[in-house]
């Protein structure tokens, strides 16, 4: 092997590993460069997703007044279960929704894009149908109870 190596043969070897050495590193950082770049774009995108999601605790409050805390699709509301055995309505989850969701470019910035849902509702509603196709799946709301009052369900 020694012989081999003799003379410049040595130095050439040697410089040829560090070539490859060195077009490694640039490999590897180039593609740590592109790495980064996704993933602090993805960052960014979720950065404003979320402000486009966010709505705050003011905002909330007006659209429970405006809507009278009664859900737009189905029609429950905590006044009218309080109206049936007090403190009833307590156990009510409403919760806020967008009409138009920030997957199809609904802001929650916009009151006007915002509604109250109860919690099945929304859940039915997901972020693909619309009030009208959720009220006609529903069998459940203030038409039902309404019906199990009448019959004596409720003293």
């Amino acid at each position: 092997m020694h012989e081999i190596l003799k003379g410049g043969a040595a130095v050439y070897v040697l410089l040829v590993l560090l070539a490859v050495m060195v077009v490694a590193w640039l490999v590897s950082r180039l593609r740590y460069r592109r790495y980064r770049r996704t993933a602090e774009e993805k960052e960014q995108q979720k950065r404003e997703s979320s402000k486009r999601r966010y709505v705050t605790a003011k905002m909330k409050e007006r659209v429970l007044e405006r809507d009278n805390a009664t859900c737009r699709i189905c029609g429950i509301s905590k006044g009218y279960l309080d109206s049936l055995a007090d403190g009833l309505g307590d156990y009510l989850l409403l919760e806020i929704d967008h009409i138009t969701p920030v997957s199809q470019g609904g802001t929650g910035g916009d009151e006007d894009n915002l509604q109250v849902l109860c919690w099945r509702c929304n859940r039915k509603k997901g972020g693909t149908r619309t009030n009208e196709e959720v009220a006609g799946m529903i069998d459940y709301g203030i038409d039902r109870v309404r019906v199990k009052k009448r019959r004596g369900l409720f003293r």
